[in-house]
């Protein structure tokens, strides 16, 4: 990513010393290269204080750039476009979202973990309105990280560039924001911290929250929703609450078997044992920066479960048994047969003791099954077979 920076620093830089430019295009090409160069300069300076250093992968190498710097846009958006001159009302209506959907549990969450929390804004939003004892908002952008610890805990600006690729009639080509510290006459941000984790991979101990946020990130962790509740299920205290918010905008690396619809969700919280306290379907700007004309809008749902104080799977129609869907819960014990005897088949129903999951499972056995076939789908498709015959002979 640096050498890619570099390298298109070199060739704006080349361009302005050519003698065939106007002062016009001259003046476009300088606002632009001024942007990018502050943008270089304090990105990988604030990469250096946290120790974070740019190391050659080549399959890093092989990778769009525009896939790693996708979420630059959402750094300007929570701290640069929205000022006290020129406010936004992206991140303040995203803020009326969650805290009228706490409002309306008329609870006050002691510890909230936010996932994919990004540059941070949001999460100190309601950190700063809610109060919480503790505030987690882990994300697995470095840059992002560093953003949001830099001007929150520490207090400190940076000065960013933006510019637009495409011309926009009216608007300047590149500008120069200076991020500021949120204001924190309390000092609240004590009690805020920042987490660099993978979700699939959460290093956070089972239960350690009441109150779990997931802000536009259901549709983007490259996984299957069904996982994600489950992940979700685990970190939550019982009785604690889920609060999402965002479109169900898949990326175009998901299979369409995937891409589940809302009703399709709202059944998969009922297989966990989550109850749905309330949502509601909003249309709202989405990174409308103030030097594009451009702009888009999407559909964003936002909805709050609730993790029961005991295992109560509601049913679900067309679903015989809710650990075969929602692969997360304990596989219950029983007299399980099948009349294929493969000694694989033996070995999965031999690891079923009330407690494992059909995922807890799949791990066991991953280094046995041959190779081409995907783990989950040969122990899915086995259990399916053997409560098919079951139910067939009952």
């Amino acid at each position: 990513m640096q050498k890619t920076a570099i390298h298109g620093l070199e060739s704006i830089a080349e361009s302005l010393s050519r003698y065939d430019l106007s002062n016009t295009t001259r003046n476009r090409l300088g606002e632009i290269y001024h942007s990018c160069e502050l943008s270089q300069v304090n990105t990988f300076k604030l990469l250096e204080q946290y120790g974070i250093t740019p190391l050659v992968n080549e399959q890093v190498n092989q990778m769009n750039i525009g896939d790693l710097s996708e979420y630059y846009d959402l750094i300007l958006r929570d701290w640069a476009w929205d000022t006290t001159e020129n406010p936004s009302t992206e991140n303040q209506n995203a803020l009326k979202r969650v805290i009228s959907q706490i409002d309306a549990l008329n609870i006050k969450p002691k510890k909230i973990l936010v996932l994919g929390a990004g540059a941070g804004r949001l999460s100190w939003d309601i950190h700063s309105r809610v109060k919480p004892e503790i505030s987690v908002a882990l994300d697995s952008h470095p840059l992002m990280l560093s953003i949001s610890d830099w001007l929150i805990r520490q207090q400190q600006p940076i000065a960013l560039g933006e510019f637009k690729i495409f011309p926009q009639i009216g608007f300047q080509s590149g500008q120069v924001h200076t991020l500021t510290p949120p204001a924190d006459p309390e000092n609240l941000r004590e009690r805020w911290f920042g987490l660099g984790g993978n979700i699939w991979h959460m290093p956070i101990q089972a239960g350690s929250f009441d109150m779990i946020i997931t802000p536009w990130l259901v549709d983007v962790t490259g996984g299957d929703v069904r996982d994600l509740i489950g992940v979700v299920s685990n970190l939550l205290a019982p009785g604690g609450h889920w609060i999402n918010t965002g479109p169900l905008l898949f990326t175009r690396h998901i299979p369409v078997q995937i891409k589940y619809n809302a009703p399709e969700v709202k059944e998969f919280l009922a297989l966990s044992g989550f109850k749905l306290a309330t949502e509601n379907v909003q249309v709202s700007d989405h990174l409308v920066s103030p030097i594009e004309a451009r702009g888009r809008t999407e559909q964003i749902w936002t909805f709050t479960a609730c993790k029961s104080e005991t295992p109560d799977a509601s049913s679900v129609d067309g679903v015989i048994v809710p650990w075969l869907v929602m692969h997360h819960l304990p596989v219950p014990p029983s007299n399980y047969s099948t009349k294929d005897k493969h000694p694989l088949i033996g070995t999965i129903l031999s690891l079923i003791d009330g407690k494992r999951s059909i995922n807890d499972i799949c791990a066991e056995i991953a280094g046995r099954i041959p190779e081409g076939i995907t783990v989950k789908d040969a122990v899915v498709t086995l259990l399916g077979q053997v409560i098919a015959e079951e139910s067939d002979n009952t």
